[in-house]
């Protein structure tokens, strides 16, 4: 796993409707590099050269920017799969988010029980996320372009979306009813 193959997944994700197909383990993958970037820098920083931390630190910025995107793309990947009945290509949690985004839409219940093993959460209450924790909203109604407090703007969305959004943004949209945040681990 490097900053390269993420560069030309996140290529292929944008160029293919579908979902690009990857390998069952990518997810650990990705989770080990970006651990030995954060385990560099460390080393780096206790040995006093900052230069080299401060690389593995915009490496690993660079990897969380990239996973992001990835993420949102295949995120809405799969809520339009989950609308169309038909999972391709999916692979570790994302077969439990296919699940939930299933679930909703077809009003079940939303709590999914997991062998052992806590890999996705549907909450209500806020709570800090740790590292290789990324919080996701499940839309409950459909939402404009909006803007966050750096005037970034966001959307449009429609009701079922899985997003990704800032916690202050998503934060608003909880208390307003209109959206479930969804924890995922990777």
């Amino acid at each position: 796993m490097d900053i390269e193959v993420l560069r030309r997944l996140l290529e292929r994700e944008l160029s293919s409707e579908e979902l690009t197909k990857i390998e069952e383990e990518f997810y650990d993958d990705l989770e080990s590099f970006r651990k030995a970037l954060e385990i560099n820098a460390e080393r780096h920083e206790e040995r006093g050269e900052d230069i080299h931390k401060k690389l593995y630190l915009a490496q690993l910025s660079l990897v969380r920017n990239l996973v992001r995107e990835i993420l949102r793309i295949r995120l809405h990947k799969i809520v339009d799969m989950a609308f169309e009945g038909v999972p391709r290509n999916l692979v570790g949690d994302e077969k439990k988010i296919y699940k939930i985004i299933t679930a909703f839409i077809n009003g079940e219940p939303l709590e999914i029980e997991t062998a052992g093993e806590e890999s996705i959460e549907v909450i209500e209450e806020e709570k800090e996320t740790s590292p290789g924790i990324i919080e996701a909203y499940l839309l409950r109604v459909d939402i404009p372009k909006i803007l966050d407090e750096n005037l970034r703007e966001y959307g449009p969305f429609k009701a079922g979306d899985l997003v990704v959004l800032p916690k202050s943004i998503g934060r608003v949209l909880i208390q307003r009813d209109a959206a479930d945040k969804v924890l995922i681990q990777l």
